[in-house]
Order: C-alpha cells, then sequence, then structure tokens
C-alpha cells in the first residue's frame, strides 16, 4: 500500500466511522473501559512479579527469619535479637548483610510529641535498599553493631511537615524517651522502606544500636522475647542458594545451641528461614494479584466477544459498499485492507483512551493501596503496559477484521451489487451462536460467582462481632520518663490520671485499660504447668471495668481483682475461643499458666466472650489474652460525648496536672481504628459489587446482542414456521434446543470449575475468598433469571413483531 493510497483509505475509514457513531462509539466505551482495567492491573503484576525492584542485587537478596520449633508446633517469622546478632557477627554466607527491626517512638521537641513509625537498621541497609540523599549524608559508620551513634536521617514527609523543607534541618536534633539524635541527611521524596518493614511507613531511620529494646544495660531483651519485623537482609554470596545458606545459618545457632536452650527450655530447634526479597515482601499479595489478572482477563474476553457481535453487524451494513468497491476493480487484498483500517482507527484509539484513564486508575490504586500493599509506589505506565496496549493494539485490530471478512464472500462481491443483497454476508452458523453465548455466560459466571466468593469474605469480616463497642470510644495511654518508684507506691496515678482525663469537656466515662482495637497485635504464649506451651496469642492489658466500657461480656468467673492491679496477685482472662484451644470441652478456670514471670503463675480467673480482631481472625480465631494492666504505664479508655472529640493537646494538658513529665504513647479513635483495620475489606467489597454489576451487564448485552442478531437473520426463516402452523411454542422449545442447553452446559461448567477451584487452592485464597453455600445459590439463581432473560426476550420481541410479515416484503 503506498503512501497515498493508504492516506486516502485512512481518510474513508474516518469519514465511514463518523457516520456511524452509535457503533463507534459503543466500541470505543466498551474496549476502553475494559482495557484501562487491564493497563491498571498489568501495572500491578509488572511490579509484582516482572518490574526489577531497585535494590541491591535482587536475584541473590534474602531475607532470613526464624522458625521456632516446639515438640508439638511451629512459630515461624518471629526472630529474637540473639539469633540476628549471631547470624550478622558470624556470617559466613553472604556478601553483605543488614539487621533490620522496625518500630515507634515518641519525638519530645516538636509539637503535639508526635509518634512516628521508625526503622532501626544497621550501616548495609543504606547500600542494600538504595536509599538516595537530598540533603546531607547517610549516617557514619560504625566498627560493630552494638556501637551507639547519636545520628538519624529523616524522611522527605517528615522533613516537610515537622522542619517547614529548610535545608537548615542538617544538624538539628530529635529527641526521643531516652536519648537526643542529630539529623544528619534527609531522604529524597518517594523513598520508602520495604512494606514488611512499618508497612513502608518508615520516618526516621536509627542505627541499629539505638533499639534499646535490646541494646539497653538494665534490662536486655532475653532470647524468647520474639519480634516479627526483626530481620536480616542480605545478598548471598556467588554459588551459594537458599538451600545452602539456610543449612549453614543453621549450623551457626546450633553452635550456641546452650545459650538459647538456657533461656528457651520449651525449643526443641531453632531453624532460620532463608527466603527471596521479592516472595518475602509480596507476602501472599501475589496471590491477590493473580485473582485480578484472572478477573480482568475474563471482563476483555467479554469485552471481545461483545464488539466481535457489533461488528459483524456492521458487516451486514458494509457488504453493500464493498460490492460496489469491487465492481470499480478494487482487489480483495485492498477491500481488506479498508476493513482493517477501520477496525485499526477504533483500537488505537480505544487504546489510547484507555490509557489515559488507566494513568488516573494507577493514582487511584496508589492512593487507595498505599500502606496496605506492598510496591504499590511503583506502579506506572511502565514498559509492559505499554507492550501490552501495543499487543492489544495490533491483536485485536486483526482480530475483528477476520471476523468482519469471515462473513464476507469476496469472490461473489461484484455480483451482490446488482441482487437484493440476499447472501451477501454469511448468516452466523448456529454453532457459532451456541458457542458464543455459552463462552460468554461460562466467562461471566466464573467471575461473577469468584467475586461473589471474595465478597462473602470481605462481608463476613465486617459482619462479624469484633468484641468491642466503638462508638465515641478513644484508647489514651499515659505514661511518665523517669517514674522510678516502686509499683505499689505508682497504683495511686491510676485513679489520678483517671480523675484527671474526667476533667475534660464532653468525657462521660473513663476505664482503665488499653485496648485491642488497633491494626497492629502483639502476642505471647503460656505455658501450663506439665511444661507444654501454647502457640502465640493475642494480648491486651486491661483495668477491672474494661469488659463494662466495651462490651464484651464475661460468660465465667469475675474481672481482675485489685490486688492483680496492685501486682499483689497474679491473674488473666482468656477468651472462649483460648479455652476451647486449651481445654476443649471443659473449663480453664481456676488453672494456672507460666508467662512473663517463671517464678509467678497466673490463675484465669474469667472467660469472656471472643475478640475477633478483623486482620488476624483467620489465624487466631478470636483467641485473646487480658493481663492485668499494672502501673508500669497509664492506659484508659475514654468515651465522649456524642459530636465530642478527644485531642492530644487535651490530654496533654489533663495529665500535666497530674505530673508535668507525662507524655502521650497513644490516642487513637475506635472508629478510625476499625475502619482501618477494615479498609482494604470495604474496598474489597465496592470492587467486587462493582465487578459482578458490570461483568452481567457486558454479558447480558452480549448474549441479547447475539440473540437478537441472528434471530432477526432467521425472521424469513421463523415466518414460514408460522405460515406452516407452527405455534409460539413451538418455537420456543427450538430456542430451548438452540440456546438453553449451551447455556445450562456452560453455567454448570462454571460453577464446578470454581466450587472445584476453591477446594483445590482454598488454603492460598482462604484470606480472599470464601465459599458460602447460601450465596453462592442465590448467585446461581440470580445468573441463571439473568441468562433467561438475555435470552427469551429477544425471541418475543420477534415474535410481536410478526415474522410472518416478512413472507410479504419484496
Amino acid at each position: 500500500m503506498n503512501l497515498i493510497r493508504f492516506n486516502n483509505q485512512l481518510k474513508l475509514a474516518v469519514q465511514s466511522l463518523r457516520q456511524a457513531k452509535g457503533f463507534s462509539g459503543a466500541i470505543v466505551l466498551t474496549l476502553s473501559l475494559t482495557l484501562a482495567c487491564f493497563f491498571v492491573v498489568m501495572s500491578l503484576v509488572s511490579s509484582y512479579f516482572v518490574k526489577p525492584l531497585n535494590v541491591e542485587n535482587e536475584t541473590r537478596l534474602v531475607i532470613v527469619e526464624q522458625d521456632n520449633v516446639y515438640e508439638d508446633m511451629n512459630s515461624p517469622g518471629y526472630q529474637s535479637f540473639q539469633s540476628i546478632e549471631h547470624w550478622y557477627k558470624n556470617n559466613q554466607v553472604f556478601e553483605k548483610a543488614a539487621a533490620v527491626i522496625s518500630g515507634q517512638k515518641i519525638i519530645r521537641n516538636l509539637p503535639g510529641q508526635p509518634k512516628v513509625e521508625v526503622t532501626f537498621a544497621s550501616d548495609e541497609y543504606y547500600s542494600l535498599f538504595k536509599m538516595p540523599i537530598l540533603l546531607g549524608r547517610h549516617t557514619d559508620a560504625v566498627s560493630h553493631l552494638g556501637e551507639k551513634r547519636q545520628e538519624v536521617v529523616i524522611s522527605y514527609n517528615f522533613w516537610q511537615k515537622y522542619f517547614d523543607g529548610e535545608n537548615t534541618v542538617i544538624g538539628k536534633t530529635i529527641q526521643t524517651n531516652d536519648a537526643q539524635f542529630t539529623i544528619v541527611g534527609v531522604v529524597e521524596k518517594g523513598f520508602s522502606d520495604p512494606f514488611m518493614f512499618n508497612k513502608g511507613k518508615g520516618q526516621i531511620w536509627f542505627k541499629f544500636s539505638a533499639d534499646n529494646r535490646y541494646y539497653n544495660e538494665e534490662n536486655p531483651s532475653p532470647w524468647y522475647n520474639l519480634f516479627g519485623t526483626l530481620k536480616l537482609v542480605g545478598v548471598l554470596k556467588e554459588g551459594e542458594t537458599i538451600s545452602s545458606a539456610q543449612a549453614q545459618l543453621h549450623q551457626s545457632l546450633l553452635a550456641i545451641k546452650a545459650q538459647w536452650k538456657e533461656a528457651f527450655p520449651n525449643i526443641v530447634d531453632l531453624v532460620p528461614i532463608v527466603t527471596s526479597f521479592r516472595k518475602a515482601e509480596l507476602g501472599d499479595n501475589n496471590y491477590l494479584a493473580i485473582l485480578l489478572f484472572a478477573g480482568v482477563v475474563g471482563l476483555v474476553l467479554i469485552a471481545l466477544l461483545n464488539v466481535s457481535n457489533l461488528f459483524v453487524s456492521r458487516a451486514v451494513v458494509k457488504h453493500k459498499q464493498l460490492a460496489l468497491q469491487a465492481v470499480l476493480g478494487a482487489k480483495r487484498r485492498v477491500i481488506f485492507q479498508s476493513i482493517l483500517l477501520e477496525t485499526s482507527v477504533l483500537m488505537v484509539l480505544s487504546v489510547v483512551i484507555a490509557l489515559f484513564l488507566a494513568a488516573w486508575g494507577i493514582k487511584l490504586f496508589k492512593s487507595l493501596g498505599m500502606g496496605f500493599l506492598p510496591l504499590v509506589s511503583s506502579l506506572s505506565l511502565d514498559f509492559m503496559v505499554l507492550a501490552s496496549a501495543l499487543l492489544c493494539c495490533v491483536v485485536f485490530a486483526w482480530l475483528f477484521s477476520w471476523v468482519s471478512s469471515r462473513l464476507i464472500n469476496f469472490s461473489q462481491l461484484r455480483s451482490q451489487v446488482q441482487s437484493s443483497g440476499k447472501g451477501a454476508v454469511s448468516q452466523i452458523s448456529g454453532k457459532t451462536v451456541k458457542v458464543m453465548i455459552a463462552v460468554q455466560l461460562f466467562v461471566a459466571s466464573c467471575l461473577v460467582i469468584g467475586s461473589t466468593m471474595v465478597l462473602s469474605k470481605s462481608l463476613e469480616t465486617l459482619h462479624r462481632p469484633l468484641g468491642s463497642d466503638i462508638d465515641n470510644l478513644y484508647a489514651v495511654q499515659i505514661y511518665v520518663p523517669g517514674l522510678d518508684e516502686e509499683l505499689s507506691a505508682r497504683y495511686k496515678y491510676i485513679e489520678l490520671y483517671r480523675q484527671a482525663l474526667y476533667q475534660i469537656e464532653g468525657v462521660t466515662k473513663v476505664g482503665h485499660g488499653g485496648s485491642p482495637v488497633e491494626y497492629n497485635i502483639r502476642a505471647s504464649t503460656v505455658t501450663d504447668m506439665s511444661g507444654k506451651e501454647s502457640v502465640f496469642i493475642p494480648q491486651a492489658w486491661v483495668g477491672q471495668d474494661y469488659f463494662d466500657m466495651t462490651g464484651l461480656k464475661i460468660i465465667e468467673g469475675r474481672t481482675f481483682s485489685e490486688a492483680a492491679l496492685r501486682g499483689e496477685k497474679h491473674e488473666f482472662l482468656v477468651t472462649k475461643a483460648v479455652n476451647d484451644l486449651l481445654k476443649p470441652g471443659g473449663s480453664l478456670l481456676g488453672e494456672k499458666f507460666l508467662s512473663f514471670d517463671p517464678d509467678n503463675p497466673v490463675e484465669v480467673v474469667g472467660i469472656t466472650e471472643n475478640f475477633n480482631h478483623p486482620k488476624s481472625f483467620g489465624k487466631h480465631r478470636g483467641r485473646h489474652f487480658w493481663w492485668a494492666s499494672q502501673a508500669y504505664a497509664f492506659p484508659y479508655i475514654v468515651k465522649m460525648e456524642e459530636g465530642k472529640v478527644l485531642n492530644r493537646e487535651l490530654v496533654f494538658q489533663a495529665a500535666h496536672t497530674v505530673d508535668e513529665r507525662a507524655g502521650l504513647w497513644r490516642l487513637t479513635d475506635f472508629e478510625k481504628e476499625y475502619d482501618l483495620m477494615t479498609y482494604m475489606e470495604r474496598i474489597t467489597r465496592n470492587l467486587c459489587i462493582m465487578l459482578a454489576l458490570f461483568t452481567l451487564f457486558l454479558a447480558g448485552i452480549g448474549i441479547y446482542g447475539v440473540l437478537s442478531y441472528n434471530l432477526g437473520l432467521r425472521r424469513y426463516e421463523l415466518g414460514i414456521r408460522m405460515a406452516l402452523g407452527a405455534k409460539n411454542k413451538k418455537l420456543y422449545k427450538q430456542l430451548y434446543q438452540d440456546t438453553i442447553v449451551p447455556l445450562a452446559v456452560a453455567f454448570g461448567c462454571a460453577v464446578t470449575l470454581c466450587v472445584l477451584g476453591y477446594r483445590l487452592f482454598g488454603k492460598q485464597v482462604q484470606d480472599y475468598m470464601l465459599l458460602n453455600p447460601l450465596w453462592l445459590s442465590g448467585v446461581c439463581i440470580g445468573i441463571l433469571g439473568f441468562a433467561l432473560f438475555a435470552t427469551l426476550y429477544p425471541m418475543s420481541k420477534v415474535l410481536r413483531a410478526k415474522p410472518m410479515a416478512s413472507l410479504r416484503q419484496e
């Protein structure tokens, strides 16, 4: 095709499409919306599985964790400082390794004394994760892991928020509860910790030795204190594999077995877990990406079938024009090129609009997923997305050209210009109709049933009783640095701070104790008197009136005694789920266990209803320990009047009436915290409903369009049947054979595939999907009703139009 001919044919193609605005608009709208969804998910898939991560030697970068092996169970993913320190100091398998742990710090010399997410890391961290510096430098290197260096690096956002983006920030200090640190660097905008640390929300980076949970002289963290966010990150040496590294690290721990067995007697073995960095960073979210990809591919397939039907209809309209071109000498190749140009123009326009929408969709996805999904910040219209866009453009253009040309008899185009047009375009075969409607219903049913399973999981979480009231409740935790009185002498402060909080306007009730209504979870184990240790179970430190304040009922036993709050007795309560785990069919009331203090067993004095944390219910199933909140810190639950808000300044003023040194470790709104805990479930619920409705809408249009078009072409045939005495009942029976049977087969296959897939891969998708028989039955009935309507309505419409009238048309 020379340039002039191409230019002329392109103008003709554009003009032709402008004259068919309804046809062009329907195709562009359908494809642009579905392809935009496809490109957004492709960006996620690219980030999760293809795009290289901005880390050093990604292929050899690994995370080392610890599997704590007991006689009858394992507790993987929780590490002791001693293990990480030993591996770091006795490194034989890594070219470079960094010890990292995340946490929180109160910054006392900033307005409001904010509590921020922080990272404690050894020197290698900065190069392993390629931390870019905007101002200043990284912290100075130290000679050994425990060497103190009072320097920090701060994030771009922290710099802007608390130092107004001033360049003079370098050299300024921040004051924590235990030390003062000099700011030596500001990180470039956009950099964040890996998701496994602080959900990527770190604001300040300290030396690893600045973590006083271990690096302090008075009470360093013992072997049995385990931390989920404590990791060793390392680049394997050339030739090392994950299995060989794991074996050597295990031998390294066995060399000091006497140390950890003495402090950790119930442990049988400490086994290193070595995982590739990408796998550890993604966690189980790779399954979410695969589910999203499968869903959006299904949407695209339904859209393609619908658009194919539009092109079939377009072929009927175009046959006279093509025949005239043939009479004027156009060759078959030229005619096909004209069809291809039309489809190409539509595909280019659809893809361009889809990319524009996808760019905004990615921004929306980032805003919704930041802090909840890994690698969200790296989403973009990258090479993989653009390559898929180009591929879609080329493949779809040829596909729809083939669909259109397949119905045109090129060899008879010249003779058709003088005919009535019958035979110009081949009628779709009955087999093709059956395949098209069956595939549409199969894909749509799989998508809707899959969406329903995801929706069932989200709704189960959202509707499950939490185990605590949240309306107008706040959690407050006051601490007093430097308070060196004996525990018994501190008890008086519990009531003093309670009365101080009552002086705040709008406070109606103040209860003593902390609350587990928070995004993060703390857990511990107990050991019965025979020496059997439990699994890790979430915990909270609460007071006598906690259960009345939150509405959590004690179903057996009682609340804490005052002696327990004073530290004179050792009591705790458990939820019914803990009772059923540790003593199935019996009651733990009155039984004793060893916990934090091996010299003083704690007695179970009460059994409560379950506390069902939305983020961990699948793992803990409502289990919870309730420990007596003694006067080491001063946590409270505050109930406010309707419409009144509690803020940090009000709490500071109240606390300072008791002690000017008082600080505020925690202030959270229960309602906001619960919304944060269920954020992804609410987003998932809304997306699933939208996906199901959009899928049914597309599939319904597709099934209706194919049958309506096919029945329209068979109008003459139906007229003859009716003229020969066929009743409507007979015609509907024929429709049943032609369409209902393939639809039923397709629907049955879809249900079987979804249920079987869930049974086979239930473990992998249990965090995202739930097979609810009642919901499944309701949705299946809905899909069948929808399919029957889309099938029967076109026939009823044709019959009302009296197809016998077609016999009288000339």
